[in-house]
């Protein structure tokens, strides 16, 4: 007799169930579409209105999605550092597209050169179709009619930026609309810096020298500033540097100078390229030197021969990937 009342009540039990969860299901979805439709009536931060270096307001309708780099090195970097891959890059096939920091980037995606910094190809320009273009003021003011007739153009200051290792990611983030990704990058730069020193910190104790430099003839080096990340004494790794060692811009010393620089260590910056001298040429042409032979650095095989990409032009890309280098080199010595 007690069978059909426990039936009764266990079906009773279940449809409470049922309706419970058909109620929170309800309930969830409709909170998820009021989340999406909350997400839809966020303001966009699109027109954009960027005041560039040549002091023109310049209409950013929408996010930009094709952009064109006139410069070489350093605003792709920062492009790519902030995700959004440039369809063409001046110098691309002899710089970006074979540069060791880079590969990763261009086993996706081979950028398109669109000529010399100083006169890039208009017509390759138009071809892509861009719907973004970065110039450097000083350096392309004379193509803004033909420039900006293809798409909206931003001038940046180039000159300024090479002595600023953060306005290049602070302004290229700005015209993007991704500041606050741009003040992410430059903290992960920091810490890769912070990180990097204190890996070194054995090292730098010891006082040895280090000299950073590429080939570009047989007859001279160009020395590498203090101020870059490796060798800038507050901001940087802290490596130490022989005396009278330039500040900021690469210097060009002879066989002669780089003697009286003696240093420990001898990074060497040679371009996959060929437009600097391979590495079999450079070794090959110092080889039988007297002079050559006596730096320190040479005696005691402390030289280090890596791909001209390493710190190029401060970016941030370019800097990170150098650090891990000279870490790894110099971290056991």
């Amino acid at each position: 007799m007690k069978k059909p009342w426990i039936m009764v009540l266990f079906t009773l039990l279940l449809s409470v169930l049922l309706v419970a969860c058909n109620n929170a299901e309800e309930k969830v979805a409709n909170q998820t579409q009021k989340e999406k439709e909350e997400i839809k009536e966020e303001p966009s931060i699109y027109p954009l209105t960027y005041t560039d270096a040549l002091g023109k307001e310049v209409i950013i309708e929408k996010e930009p999605k094709r952009v064109i780099s006139l410069m070489h090195v350093l605003y792709p970097d920062v492009l790519l550092a902030l995700d959004t891959k440039p369809i063409g890059i001046a110098n691309a096939d002899t710089m970006f597209n074979l540069w060791e920091a880079y590969q990763s980037f261009v086993e996706e995606q081979t950028f398109t050169d669109i000529g010399d910094v100083r006169s890039p190809s208009l017509e390759k320009i138009l071809e892509l179709k861009p719907d973004l273009i970065l110039a450097a003021s000083g350096v392309h003011d004379q193509l803004y009619d033909q420039l900006s007739a293809i798409a909206p153009v931003v001038y940046l200051n180039q000159r300024a930026m090479s002595t600023d290792q953060e306005l290049a990611v602070t302004e290229i983030s700005k015209v993007l609309g991704k500041e606050q990704q741009g003040k992410a990058l430059l903290e992960e730069v920091s810490k890769k810096i912070t990180d990097g020193r204190e890996a070194l910190k054995n090292f730098t104790a010891k006082g040895e020298t280090v000299v950073f430099t590429s080939v570009n003839t047989k007859e001279g080096f160009w020395i590498y500033g203090k101020n870059i990340a490796p060798t800038n004494p507050e901001h940087g790794l802290g490596i130490k540097v022989p005396q009278n060692y330039p500040e900021d811009m690469t210097k060009e010393v002879s066989m002669e100078g780089m003697s009286v620089l003696n240093p420990d260590h001898l990074f060497i910056f040679l371009d996959k390229s060929g437009i600097t001298m391979s590495e079999g040429e450079f070794l090959k042409s110092y080889e039988e030197s007297a002079v050559w032979k006596n730096i320190n650095a040479v005696k005691n095989k402390n030289i280090y021969i890596v791909d001209r990409s390493l710190f190029a032009q401060d970016a941030p890309i370019a800097t990170m990937y150098g650090i891990d280098i000279v870490v790894d080199l110099l971290k056991d010595k």
